[in-house]
C-alpha cells in the first residue's frame, strides 16, 4: 500500500505507449509519431489502472504519442490534458526521422558515443539528453509550489522519465539507464521538499506479457 498524499506530491511518470512499424526503428526525438494497436490498448489499460487512483492533474508532452493516450487518462477522470511542450523529448537534429539502422550505418563512432556517453553527447544539430531534462526541470519548478498533497501522472518518452528520475535522486543521468521503462511502463516517484524517493518502479512488469 502506498502511503496518502499528504506533506508530498506524487508524480505518475509514464512512458509513452508503444509506436507503430513506422516509427519504431526511427530516430523520432522530439517529432510526432503514432501508437501500434499494442500501444492504443496500453492506453485502454491506462483508464483502468487509474479507475481507483485519485489525479489532480494530466500533463503531457505535447507530442500525440504522449499527448493522445494522456488524453484517455484525463477524460476517464474528467480532467483536461496540460500540454506541456518543455516535456517533449530531445531534439535529434539531423538524425531526426531517419533509422537508427542507416545512421549507424553512416555513422557508427557518433552513434556509439551517442548512447554510450549516455545523456552527454547531442546528435548533430541537436540537443543534448541532459538539456531536455532541463526543460523537464523548467516545468517542475514551476509546478512544485502548487503541488503539495497532490497527485500528477506525466507521459512523455522513456528517455525524459528515466533522466528526470535519476536527477531528482540526485543520480548521474548516465544511470539513467539503471531506471529503464518500457513502453507505456511507469514509475511513481514520491517529492518532497527535501528530496524525492521512487514510491515504486514498473509494478505491471510481472504482469506483462
Amino acid at each position: 500500500m502506498l502511503p496518502d498524499v499528504t506533506d508530498f506530491c506524487r508524480l505518475y511518470l509514464l512512458r509513452h505507449p508503444e509506436l507503430d512499424a513506422a516509427h519504431s526503428s526511427l530516430a523520432v526525438g522530439d517529432g510526432e509519431a503514432t501508437l501500434s494497436r499494442r500501444g492504443q490498448a496500453t492506453a485502454i489499460d491506462w483508464m483502468k489502472l487509474f479507475e481507483t487512483i485519485e489525479l489532480d492533474a494530466v500533463v503531457a508532452a505535447n507530442q500525440p504519442q504522449s499527448a493522445d493516450p494522456a488524453a484517455a487518462i484525463a477524460a476517464a477522470k474528467g480532467l483536461e490534458v496540460q500540454s506541456e511542450p518543455r516535456l517533449r523529448d530531445q531534439h535529434l537534429g539531423s538524425w531526426q526521422g531517419r533509422s537508427w539502422e542507416e545512421l549507424a550505418a553512416e555513422d557508427p563512432d557518433r552513434v556509439r558515443d551517442f548512447f554510450g556517453e549516455f545523456g552527454e553527447v547531442p546528435a548533430p544539430d541537436g540537443e543534448s539528453l541532459g538539456a531536455a531534462v532541463e526543460r523537464f526541470f523548467e516545468w517542475w519548478i514551476e509546478t512544485k509550489p502548487q503541488s503539495l498533497g497532490k497527485t500528477i501522472a506525466v507521459v512523455t518518452s522513456g528517455a525524459m522519465v528515466t533522466g528526470f528520475t535519476a536527477a531528482m535522486l540526485g543520480m548521474r543521468l548516465s544511470r539513467a539507464v539503471s531506471l529503464n521503462l518500457p513502453h507505456g511502463g511507469l514509475g511513481i516517484v514520491d517529492v518532497f521538499d527535501n528530496g524525492a524517493r521512487i514510491a515504486t518502479w514498473n509494478p505491471t512488469a510481472l504482469s506483462a506479457d
